[in-house]
């Protein structure tokens, strides 16, 4: 069966929108949902984190809230946590490789 055209086939300015960047890393804690971003700065590369908390609602349909009930926050804390983690772990190979 034939697939559509893929995104590959887009002219290169296209995919590099920042609506088409994806996460280098994504977790969940619970009913947080964490994205780690790569992005580019004057000083080079740098991480950053996201943190989402998402639900069904009655009607089935997933939504994203900004409140938090204690449960949450402690989802949230933990989450929180394993982000900067990852994002010191990455920070700390990065500056220990070796330049070219």
């Amino acid at each position: 069966m034939p697939q559509p055209a893929s995104r590959t086939q887009q002219p290169k300015d296209a995919r590099s929108t920042s609506t088409s960047k994806k996460p280098v890393d994504k977790f969940q804690d619970g009913p947080i949902h964490v994205s780690i971003w790569e992005n580019q700065g004057p000083k080079g590369a740098f991480r950053t984190a996201s943190l989402e908390l998402r639900y069904k609602d009655s009607q089935e349909q997933w939504q994203t809230g900004h409140s938090y009930t204690a449960s949450d926050l402690r989802h949230l804390e933990t989450a929180a946590c394993e982000a900067r983690s990852r994002i010191e772990n990455w920070r700390h190979a990065r500056a220990s490789v070796p330049a070219p």
